[in-house]
């Protein structure tokens, strides 16, 4: 890894690139680089726990051309933006409370879901089972939808005739009908959220579960013993 830049945590209230901070900074965040395979490392502050986060397939010159830096009247960090891969991403964002941070979490949750429901809603085979698998290990995060065929668990069926439950889990599925959100996104306005005693990961994926349930199940094409299954893989 090599050291790509550094952001302080304060500074003056204003929007900023990476070259308005030329003084050695104590306190901030520091974002490192692996040229060999693009990964963009950096740890966000201010939360006991330190977490690390790691964006893969990162272009340095995007990065450093692209970052805005924003302070607040107070002189406080408030958010860390770039225009990575055609879209702007969050690369930090400072949450007032945990109610701010909740409403924030909320708001993606709803904007995530409705984008995979908008994927599943363009399926147009007959739907056996509607999966929503998720993941956190601290160092990735993954939330996706899956579709299982009528004619997949058909063949799930006939080739293990005496497990009747295989049918009902997700990695005997092939990808075929995968549905994804921004992954990014929620990893780090995720992680930017300090856990104590309250698992953001956890409300986020539990709104986000329930938004798909309500507004994609209704509208898919479904066989009569169809199911909802909602899990966390490992």
């Amino acid at each position: 890894m090599e050291y790509l830049c550094s952001i302080p945590t304060s500074y003056r209230e204003g929007t900023y690139t990476h070259e308005d901070f030329h003084e050695d900074i104590e306190e901030g965040i520091f974002f490192d680089y692996d040229d060999q395979y693009q990964i963009l490392t950096y740890t966000v502050p201010n939360l006991e726990d330190c977490r690390e986060i790691s964006l893969y397939q990162i272009s340095d010159k995007e990065l450093i051309e692209t970052l805005n830096v924003t302070y607040d009247q107070d002189g406080t960090l408030q958010k860390i933006t770039a225009r990575l891969n055609d879209r702007e991403l969050f690369l930090y964002v400072h949450y007032t409370d945990s109610g701010h941070a909740k409403q924030e979490l909320k708001n993606f949750a709803v904007r995530n879901a409705d984008a995979i429901v908008e994927q599943i809603c363009a399926f147009k085979d007959v739907a056996a089972r509607l999966f929503v698998e998720y993941f956190c290990d601290g160092d990735a995060y993954d939330f996706h939808a899956k579709i299982g065929t009528a004619a997949q668990k058909e063949a799930i069926e006939k080739e293990y005739p005496d497990n009747k439950d295989i049918v009902d889990s997700p990695g005997d599925y092939p990808f075929d009908y995968c549905y994804e959100g921004d992954n990014e996104a929620f990893h780090i306005l995720t992680a930017c959220a300090a856990d104590g005693e309250f698992n953001y990961f956890q409300y986020t994926v539990d709104l986000m579960e329930e938004r798909i349930r309500e507004k994609a199940v209704p509208l898919l094409p479904k066989t009569a013993d169809f199911k909802f299954i909602c899990e966390m893989y490992d």
